[in-house]
């Protein structure tokens, strides 16, 4: 896996990062985070649904849990 990837899954692990504005993700967060989706649905399909609720309600709560669970897949790949 790319470290540009596991770099920005720490980015938004961070709720004080500037891709969060008020607890949700920005612009440029929601960019990063379909830059995660593509790596690392490549290699696990299973975690589609759950990017696709991150994107849908963009909060730091939903987001940060698949990318903690994103950084372990990343782990053990």
């Amino acid at each position: 896996m790319d470290d540009a990837v596991s770099r920005y899954v720490r980015e938004l692990m961070d709720p004080y990062s500037p891709y969060y504005s008020n607890g949700l993700l920005n612009s440029e967060g929601m960019t990063l985070l379909k830059v995660i989706a593509r790596s690392v649905l490549a290699l696990n399909p299973s975690l589609k649904a759950r990017f696709a609720k991150a994107r849908r309600l963009r909060d730091y709560e939903h987001v940060s849990s698949l990318m903690a669970d994103v950084a372990e897949t990343l782990g053990s790949g």
